[in-house]
């Protein structure tokens, strides 16, 4: 019997219920261990070769076990891959707990603990499948909640009062605790999914199947490209947004927060649509929606309020002409923008997760999501390489206007058939001759 086998009879309360704790203290210990490493890493003594291996072992562990590791969990099962991934990176943090390294030894532990995520990354995404009873984009709605929650309380709550009580060796120490909590879990899940027969493992599946699913579903080369367009655009963002506020905004505490709130705001709106409107047959249309709107979203922050500015300066409209042009139009644009792309990259997340779990077939769920993961990687290491270098250079509003001009290349090649049907019209029908009457 092949891929998961989903128990249509009765809800899987207990394993939700283990999977979202498992989610949620994941992503807490992660954040909180990666907080710990980062500052080990920026204090040493060689701390730009430090935090820039950092990401460098990252990536490097991702690209060379991403693969292999949603093999063996479709190989052995999501739910069991789930829990030992969740116990290799307990172990990981639990490691370093009980022998801090030195700032050098830092990509080192990144690159062990990314390399043990492979096995747990992709499992998490299968598992929706055989947890979601059809509700999809409503689970995956949920893990991004959860993954939001954990870094909150990783971030703004325990690794402050961490580093109060006792440093970095009380933060690491505290994500090993919390870790431990994830992998308990992770184990309850496994333990109730084999009670349940929720699935089993796999059998008779290659790699080449998963790059035959790719190569013949549109729908997952559609979400495939919004994937990686959601991760370029959120860290190429990442690096342009603060130099844009200080810089082109002029944006003090508040203005900012204004800025910050609304793209959250947005997040949200997208999280609530997802888990209420977006079924798996909608996807396609909800990532070009997305998209087209990240293109706008992107632009706009780029150079919409030199437009508005301009109008306003031209028409002297009525009492917008003792308007604060440089402050009272780029807040008009950034604002609303912020809150549109907010929305457009979690829609655009959810709805491509979404339609690769009702596209894949059950058999290897896991390695789709693993390729998804090696393929978004590799795209994105160049652009951000070369966005760093732009907002050095040129500053924050070219690099966003180039991410709209990749953002609508995008849209142009999802929207690939109406654009070629525009060019090269269907042949009109042939005439089909008339018989004539006669008397």
């Amino acid at each position: 019997m092949a891929g998961l086998q989903v128990a249509a009879s009765r809800l899987p309360v207990p394993a939700l219920v283990a999977f979202a704790v498992a989610k949620l203290t994941s992503q807490a210990a992660q954040n909180l261990f990666f907080a710990a490493l980062l500052v080990a890493a920026g204090t040493s003594d060689h701390a730009a070769a430090g935090l820039s291996s950092f990401f460098v072992a990252m990536l490097a562990a991702s690209l060379i076990f991403g693969v292999p590791g949603g093999a063996l969990a479709d190989r052995i099962g999501p739910s069991r891959s789930f829990a030992l991934g969740g116990i290799g990176r307990a172990a990981v943090i639990l490691a370093w707990a009980l022998e801090p390294g030195s700032g050098l030894l830092v990509p080192a532990a990144v690159f062990a603990y990314s390399a043990v995520s492979q096995a747990y990354s992709p499992a998490e995404m299968a598992l929706v499948r055989t947890l979601g009873s059809g509700r999809h984009g409503a689970l995956h709605a949920l893990l991004l909640t959860l993954q939001f929650g954990g870094q909150g309380l990783a971030v703004a709550v325990l690794a402050p009062l961490l580093w109060w009580l006792g440093g970095t060796n009380a933060m690491v120490a505290g994500a090993a605790v919390i870790a431990l909590a994830a992998a308990a879990a992770a184990c309850s899940l496994a333990v109730a999914t084999s009670r349940m027969q929720l699935e089993c493992p796999a059998r008779g599946s290659a790699f080449r199947d998963t790059v035959r699913f790719f190569r013949r579903q549109a729908i997952a080369r559609e979400a495939l490209i919004a994937l990686a367009l959601t991760s370029m655009v959120v860290q190429g963002s990442i690096v342009a947004l603060p130099l844009y506020l200080r810089n082109d905004l002029a944006a003090g505490s508040l203005g900012a927060g204004a800025v910050i709130g609304a793209a959250g705001l947005g997040v949200a709106a997208g999280l609530l649509l997802a888990a209420f409107r977006l079924r798996p047959r909608a996807a396609g249309g909800t990532i070009r929606a997305a998209v087209l709107a990240m293109a706008v979203g992107t632009f706009a922050l780029a150079s919409l309020d030199y437009g508005l500015r301009a109008a306003l300066e031209l028409t002297e409209f009525g009492p917008l002409v003792d308007l604060d042009l440089r402050l009272g139009t780029a807040y008009a644009v950034a604002v609303p923008v912020a809150f549109l792309l907010g929305l457009s990259v979690s829609l655009a997340l959810l709805a491509g997760r979404t339609a690769l779990t009702a596209a894949a077939p059950a058999a290897h769920q896991s390695r789709v999501f693993a390729v998804q993961a090696t393929l978004t990687d590799a795209f994105v290491v160049l652009p951000l390489v070369l966005f760093g270098v732009g907002v050095e250079v040129a500053g924050a509003r070219p690099v966003l206007a180039l991410m709209g001009g990749v953002a609508g290349f995008a849209f142009l090649v999802l929207e690939g058939r109406i654009l070629v049907s525009w060019f090269h019209p269907p042949a009109e029908p042939a005439a089909v001759p008339v018989p004539v009457e006669r008397d």
